[in-house]
């Protein structure tokens, strides 16, 4: 479906006086749904906002659910660390990226990130991550 909102925003860390963004990682906006937030508890430890560290590593399932897959939106985040997804339906949403870099001895640092968004009335929503 598509809808009169836009759901944009940026995702950074810093580190060592040193700012990090997700430029060139993929920004996802997913709907909200029971898979969805019990996929988001399990990676975030809650389904309204959170970072789960490089250094935990991936959570893996066993098998995604159809519609999660298939309902899943994705672009790329700008040099500036910034995505927007236009024409988004009312409704909740989640918005995933992730920051990272390489650290001492090339160990990933950084992570992912989360916030759960509510969309309505052809408003543009700006999410700021973590």
């Amino acid at each position: 479906k598509t809808g009169r909102n836009t759901v944009s925003g940026n995702a950074s860390l810093k580190s060592g006086g040193t700012t990090y963004t997700c430029t060139g990682q993929s920004a996802n906006l997913i709907p909200d749904t029971a898979y969805a937030r019990a996929r988001m508890t399990a990676i975030f430890g809650n389904d309204m906002r959170g970072t789960r560290a490089s250094s935990l590593g991936p959570v893996k399932f066993e098998r995604d659910d159809p519609l999660y897959v298939s309902t899943l939106r994705r672009t790329t985040c700008d040099a500036s660390g910034s995505f927007s997804f236009p024409r988004v339906p009312d409704g909740v949403w989640y918005v995933t990226t992730a920051v990272k870099w390489d650290g001492p001895g090339d160990r990933a640092e950084g992570g992912s990130m989360m916030k759960r968004v509510d969309v309505r009335g052809g408003k543009l929503v700006k999410v700021t991550l973590p």
